[in-house]
């Protein structure tokens, strides 16, 4: 009975699947090789406590912008290069958190892998303004991202229109503080090592969204975890309708529909499936929690029938 029903054939799929894998003794949290990973605990957000890292950071920018305005209130005209020293120190400061904050609100927006975000480039090609929308959009042919060969060019990556002016402060004020002397022309990512002046590799991305996470969480969060995270709250209850600054990010606790998590799976780069069996992380007793509510609703149907 209730075969007709496409999200009752769904979570009898995945019943049958948990019955014949060997995940029982692990709750259903497991990675591919059907084995807990042992420390998520202490790297495991909530969705929404991502988002309140995010928000935390954004203050972090007022604060060191006004800091840096009383610093030049006090001090200016500078008639030391002292005085200059600490003026550049303190706006690269400024500088520092712009980015971090930025970062890490792009993969609220877009929960992409980091290699979207490092590589983004200010030639033209890559990262663009869509002047009609006012967003910032990021496209990728086949051979900018990691499963480019099975899915070709990808739809327009969208930033929300909220970061469109910090985007744009970031640029033009802030970003050429993070720049050596003569990089200016040399490197063309968005996103600069603050010591380097260079592009970030994988590892310092890996390390500024860890160490924000743990800062403002106490939770070792990387990035890779970020798309686990988005998954498991959208299909399991906190989807359907995006809020300011990122995916499901008003915390509605209605279940994304079928249609929703087919259009996240494209938006992120992958397949249903993929979303399914590797990116969702509820255990199977909260799988298949809707099951039990909609069985229970049914009968219930049937008595005051």
């Amino acid at each position: 009975p209730y075969q007709d029903i496409p999200f009752v054939r769904e979570l009898r799929k995945m019943h049958n699947e948990a019955f014949h894998s060997d995940n029982t003794k692990h709750g259903g949290n497991t990675n591919k090789s059907g084995k807990r990973v042992s420390d998520e605990d202490v790297k495991w957000l909530e969705w929404n406590d991502y988002l309140k890292v995010v928000e935390s950071l954004k203050v972090d920018v007022y604060h060191s912008i006004q800091r840096y305005n009383d610093f030049k209130d006090k001090n200016a005209p500078f008639t030391s290069k002292t005085a200059t020293h600490k003026d550049v120190q303190k706006k690269k400061h400024v500088a520092i958190c712009y980015q971090k904050y930025l970062l890490l609100a792009f993969f609220s927006c877009i929960p992409d892998r980091q290699r979207t975000f490092r590589e983004l480039s200010l030639n033209g090609q890559t990262f663009v303004k869509n002047e009609k929308s006012n967003c910032f959009v990021i496209q990728h042919g086949p051979s900018d991202y990691k499963t480019g060969k099975t899915y070709g060019h990808r739809p327009p990556l969208v930033l929300s229109e909220d970061l469109t002016p910090w985007i744009e402060e970031f640029i033009t004020t802030y970003r050429p503080c993070l720049l050596k002397d003569g990089m200016t022309t040399t490197t063309t990512t968005l996103f600069v090592q603050p010591n380097t002046g260079k592009a970030h590799t994988a590892n310092s991305i890996y390390n500024i969204v860890t160490r924000c996470c743990f800062e403002k969480s106490g939770k070792k969060t990387n990035p890779h975890l970020l798309r686990d995270m988005i998954v498991t709250h959208v299909r399991g209850g906190g989807g359907g309708g995006s809020g300011q600054g990122g995916v499901g990010g008003d915390g509605t606790s209605h279940s994304a529909s079928e249609q929703e998590l087919e259009a996240l799976a494209l938006y992120m780069g992958h397949s249903l499936s993929m979303q399914r069996d590797s990116y969702d992380r509820r255990t199977m007793t909260q799988k298949v929690a809707p099951a039990v509510e909609l069985l229970q609703s049914v009968n219930q149907k049937r008595k005051n029938g």
